[in-house]
């Protein structure tokens, strides 16, 4: 897009600066990763650590002859304690691991394909709305819709443009006005909203990071589904528009990948 199309995609607001969502989206992605990684490892190990205690024991048990006079209780109280720690561990695993890790696979996938379902009905909106601002090289079909959902295709199809009929400028024309499109992306914000606040409330994220990005989004879709339409009013819905299907922002540039996707992924 030309520096004037790229002034107007900024989505920050006086209150919330929505950039850092995306800025060093890949090294959190990493860093959770890593600390994922690390807490299965030490579960791991410890299971791992207990198994093989027991079956040194049992070797010792019936191939260590003599045995001292103090083996035997001594056998006794650690095999017990031993025992103990591989049946906790299984209850633990059955009755707590497994039901949640159930239950948050089901909150991950829903979230994941409702957000792709929001984004679906927000292109639509885009598509018409370009189509009434002059795009008609847009054609509504499915292959076209699909072409759009990835980020290359819609960086593609709305890159640059001089004239009010061209680029992401047809769009952003008719969001200056209260056009059925600018209510249904609104109304798409919002189902968007409540599907996070329903994570937020109902997933426990054990990072940091992760929590603070979905509670900054939560807030930020709570600014803009106050957007009133206008030339400059909706230039805030513009650039969270643009950020999300295209994969750039004013910070980063062009990242190839929808922000919010891929942190949904990373839950």
């Amino acid at each position: 897009m030309n520096a004037c199309v790229i002034q107007q995609l900024s989505w920050a607001t006086a209150e919330i600066a929505p950039q850092q969502i995306s800025t060093g989206m890949m090294a959190k992605s990493e860093e959770l990763r890593a600390k994922f990684g690390r807490a299965a490892t030490r579960t791991t190990s410890w299971l791992v650590l207990n198994v093989a205690l027991l079956a040194a024991v049992l070797v010792l048990r019936f191939f260590w002859m003599p045995a001292p006079q103090w083996w035997g209780d001594t056998y006794g109280l650690t095999v017990s304690v031993l025992t103990g720690g591989l049946v906790s561990f299984f209850f633990y695993w059955l009755v707590v691991y497994v039901p949640d890790q159930r239950k948050r696979r089901i909150i991950k996938d829903n979230l994941s394909q409702m957000y792709r379902s929001i984004k679906k009905d927000m292109l639509y909106a885009v598509v018409f709305a370009s189509r009434k601002g002059g795009r008609c090289d847009l054609q509504p079909d499915m292959e076209t819709f699909e072409r759009l959902m990835t980020p290359k295709g819609f960086r593609e199809a709305f890159d640059g443009g001089l004239e009010a009929d061209e680029g992401f400028y047809a769009f952003e024309n008719q969001m200056s006005d209260n056009t059925p499109e600018f209510q249904r992306i609104l109304l798409s914000l919002e189902m968007l909203a409540k599907q996070i606040e329903f994570v937020l409330h109902n997933y426990t994220m054990d990072d940091q990071d992760l929590f603070d990005f979905f509670k900054r989004l939560d807030l930020i879709l709570l600014s803009l589904r106050r957007s009133a339409p206008g030339y400059d009013e909706s230039k805030p819905l513009c650039g969270f528009v643009y950020e999300i299907f295209a994969g750039w922002n004013s910070i980063d540039g062009y990242r190839g990948y929808d922000p919010i996707a891929k942190m949904i992924a990373d839950i």
